[in-house]
């Protein structure tokens, strides 16, 4: 069976961040669910289909929880780099506002985080209450309170959004439960490809979910290879990317621990 994409292929200058990100993890699902145990044969790995898995995960074994503060903000990263990854690769009011809110307070637009003022990071989850901050969005001079990307993703949320950028940032920046619906059965006949499961996959580091994948297509057949290879090319170039702009560290499910076991 041959797998087509139904998302248009990845563009370093196009889109967001939250965009790419969501795409590896909407990927590699894709991947699992449509491919079973890999079984070696004179060293290579043909994919065979296996046992259907729980309906209300697919298989991944959660589920979408409350918002996640802790995924929202890559330390890594400098405010121009987007390291508030809700807005990362935009320019919407929130950048603007940001931007201006680091002025006030003496932060550094173009360097990391992690080498400035930690508590500039609770700020731009939790809001800045001390004075109104004034910025300037599409042509117009605006004056108000930064609220923080925890208010704002909720209130998307809340507000019942169908923009399906927005649904793509609620589910990167949410937690994911244990699904209620998982019997320990289900969990353990969870899809494995050499060796690995989903969840053991985007609890890797970027720069070792890119080594996993392209062991990986060294390692199918060439029909298995031939079917898939246009989903494993897409999903090479987000993790390089991913990788390139500084966030190897990380895994593909969360946007600074990713998947620690903290969260769920």
């Amino acid at each position: 069976m041959e797998f087509v994409l139904s998302h248009k292929k990845f563009n370093a200058k196009r889109g967001s961040l939250v965009s790419t990100i969501t795409g590896v993890l909407e990927h590699l699902s894709a991947l699992y669910a449509n491919i079973g145990e890999a079984k070696e044969k004179d060293g290579t790995w043909s994919l065979l289909e296996s046992t259907p898995t729980c309906p209300t995960c697919n298989g991944i074994g959660t589920v979408i929880g409350d918002i996640d503060p802790s995924r929202m903000v890559a330390t890594e990263l400098s405010l121009k780099k987007g390291a508030v990854l809700l807005w990362a690769g935009t320019n919407c009011g929130p950048v603007v506002k940001i931007r201006e809110l680091a002025k006030m307070i003496g932060i550094n637009f173009e360097r990391p985080l992690a080498e400035q003022d930690k508590r500039f990071t609770d700020i731009l989850l939790y809001g800045y209450d001390k004075e109104p901050v004034t910025y300037v969005h599409k042509k117009k001079e605006l004056r108000n309170y930064y609220r923080g990307c925890v208010f704002d993703l909720k209130y998307m949320r809340d507000a019942g959004t169908t923009s399906k950028g927005n649904l793509w940032a609620i589910k990167l920046f949410s937690r994911h439960d244990k699904c209620p619906n998982c019997t320990e059965c289900l969990l353990e006949q969870e899809r494995l490809v050499m060796g690995n499961s989903l969840s053991d996959v985007l609890r890797m580091p970027i720069s070792e979910s890119l080594l996993f994948l392209q062991k990986l297509r060294n390692c199918l057949d060439k029909q298995v290879l031939d079917n898939y290879c246009e989903l494993i090319n897409d999903l090479e170039l987000r993790l390089s990317y991913l990788k390139k702009i500084g966030l190897k560290s990380l895994s593909a499910f969360d946007v600074r621990d990713l998947v620690n076991p903290k969260i769920g």
